[in-house]
């Protein structure tokens, strides 16, 4: 009999140890879920500013198709000393974006317009080469994010 008393009192606080210890894993899951529910949010987020910023550059492309091409630089090209309303109106559709501030400059879009040379087998092919950046910075992120697209606007020239 005494042998049940003294292997009882050896285990006294096992179940209790066993329980603690369950816990902190427990714990350590649900910190787990709940960081990659916060990575999850992240990325949900960049992937709606990266379609905006899409969205922008292709309705810019749009607009540069119906405009006349002999004065798509002038009206869209943002190296341009004093850019054009073509791309004032976009850099302000742009500051719908975060991190892009028009009366700072910052994370401003880049728009350049480029005369294509003809292809060879297409001499009449009349157009411009044109590249489009949007920026933009997610709040309390140090990393200016980008999309950049780059399209052929013009005529057939017939």
């Amino acid at each position: 009999m005494m042998n049940r008393v003294n292997y009882k009192r050896t285990q006294a606080g096992g179940f209790l140890l066993e329980a603690l210890i369950g816990v902190l894993i427990f714990s350590f899951g649900i910190l787990g879920i709940v960081g990659l529910q916060a990575q999850s949010l992240r990325h949900t987020g960049d992937a709606e500013y990266r379609a905006e910023a899409t969205y922008l550059a292709n309705s810019l492309i749009s607009k540069m198709w119906t405009d006349d091409p002999a004065v798509l630089s002038t009206k869209y090209d943002s190296t341009l000393v004093t850019p054009g309303a073509g791309y004032v109106a976009f850099a302000a559709d742009a500051a719908t974006l975060p991190g892009v501030v028009v009366a700072t400059t910052t994370n401003l879009p880049a728009v350049l317009v480029d005369p294509a040379a003809p292809a060879p087998q297409t001499p009449s092919l009349q157009g411009h080469v044109v590249q489009i950046t949007v920026f933009w910075q997610l709040p309390g992120d140090t990393t200016v994010h980008n999309y950049t697209t780059t399209g052929v606007v013009g005529s057939n020239g017939t």
